[in-house]
């Protein structure tokens, strides 16, 4: 019976640590322009690894169509192998509401090592003014 309760143990113990390890790493805008004409943005990294895999190096925005925003991500891999990793770019209207978009589904990607690759994503409408940028690591 102590043997079946270990290993019942080891396995809950296991599949927690999994299960924390496949965390999300966000990253929006501060507001802040830079001399160069990018923007300032703020990384939430909950998870070390993807940052590594999916390390943000740029953000840009600008206004397409008169009134949509558009927003464009480069990320760089430090990695020495292949890399995949999902994302997903969520709008919201000034007040923080989310609005609804049809791209807000999960991206899978691949990168190749020491490459840098440029995520874009266009507001579904006016009121979309602000976004956020989730990466998830379904590999760890």
């Amino acid at each position: 019976m102590k043997t079946c309760t270990l290993v019942l143990s080891l396995a809950t113990a296991s599949l927690t640590g999994l299960a924390a390890c496949n965390t999300a790493n966000t990253t929006r805008p501060t507001g802040d322009t830079r001399a160069d004409g990018s923007v300032g943005f703020e990384q939430i990294v909950t998870n070390g690894w993807l940052n590594y895999k999916a390390n943000i190096l740029n953000v840009r925005e600008a206004t397409v169509s008169g009134d949509i925003r558009k927003v464009a991500v480069d990320v760089y891999s430090d990695q020495l192998t292949t890399q995949q990793f999902s994302y997903r770019f969520e709008w919201q209207d000034d007040n923080g509401m989310p609005v609804l978009s049809p791209t807000g589904a999960l991206t899978s990607v691949t990168i190749k090592p020491k490459e840098t690759i440029t995520l874009t994503s266009v507001g579904p409408s006016p009121a979309a003014k602000k976004w956020r940028l989730t990466f998830i690591d379904k590999q760890y």
